[in-house]
């Protein structure tokens, strides 16, 4: 009995030693890729805050608060976990699957889309409801978040807008 007590005492701490160091061996690779991912989502929410307080400053009356959203990090928590599965799918499936071709780095590759569509989400925040030169040129070529914000119909927002602008030249 002392001898299967002894066997369980230390074979245990070593499996799981072991599988925590193959877990990590496997992780480890692609942890930088998803840091980049998980910047580009923090500095999206930054923008997606900064348009609601822009937002808010120019509508006082819309339905956004001006406030961070909690209810919308379980879905930043769930889009940054699949983007992290499928960086280590396609680190898996490079190293293991097209090894013979070389190096393709497709866990990056992976990870720089994600990046540029979330880039693309920043530039879509920072030119909404922003009177800027800069913006102006950028809405002409992505959306406007401001009705998605508000949920109202474009035809409408512009309205509002219009006559704010109106209101504040007067």
């Amino acid at each position: 009995m002392n001898t299967i007590v002894s066997f369980i005492q230390n074979f245990f701490p070593r499996c799981c030693a072991a599988v925590l160091g193959f877990l990590w061996a496997y992780l480890e690779p692609t942890v930088p890729y998803a840091l980049l991912c998980v910047f580009a989502v923090m500095l999206d929410c930054l923008t997606a805050y900064r348009l609601n307080r822009r937002i808010k400053r120019l509508l006082p009356n819309a339905k956004t608060d001006g406030k961070l959203k909690s209810a919308r990090m379980s879905k930043m928590i769930s889009d940054l976990t699949v983007v992290w599965l499928c960086i280590l799918l396609a680190v898996g499936v490079d190293d293991k699957l097209l090894g013979h071709l070389g190096n393709l780095h497709l866990g990056q590759y992976v990870a720089a889309i994600f990046v540029l569509c979330t880039s693309v989400s920043i530039l879509e925040n920072e030119s909404s409801c922003n009177g800027a030169v800069w913006a102006r040129a950028v809405q002409k070529v992505v959306t406007s978040k401001v009705s998605r914000h508000l949920d109202i119909d474009e035809e409408e927002l512009e309205k509002l807008l219009n006559e704010k602008r109106h209101q504040h030249d007067l």
